[in-house]
């Protein structure tokens, strides 16, 4: 699949596992970027996907700004949307930091996104 979004120092890629959309960032994870993944996402939640898994095995950095559209995303697809979101390729010191915002107690971290994909 192609990329989608393209910006200075990010991009993403998607593709679904069957009703299952992953997402794949990658490079500078920061406002913007979250903007984007979330404008792509409502766009394709709107068509009926409600599973995410977002990859973070790509992303070299996540600023604060990024780290919050992160929380914002998982809090409006598990709330407002009733959906479902894993997270994958999380280092362990952004674990630690999502420990600390709550957003381990919203959502699982995987090794891997077949066992992401597989606890849907």
């Amino acid at each position: 699949m192609p990329y989608i979004g393209n910006m200075s120092e990010f991009k993403f890629e998607r593709e679904f596992a069957g009703d299952v959309l992953v997402i794949r960032p990658e490079g500078y994870f920061n406002e913007q970027a979250g903007q984007t993944i979330r404008a792509f996402l409502k766009e394709s939640i709107s068509e009926g996907t409600k599973k995410v898994v977002l990859n973070l095995e790509k992303v070299a950095i996540i600023n604060s700004p990024g780290i919050t559209k992160i929380l914002e995303l998982t809090e409006e697809i598990l709330y407002d949307l009733k959906g479902q979101i894993a997270l994958v390729g999380v280092s362990q010191l952004y674990q630690e930091v999502f420990q600390v915002i709550g957003l381990t107690s919203m959502t699982s971290i995987f090794s891997d996104e077949k066992s992401a994909i597989s606890q849907f």
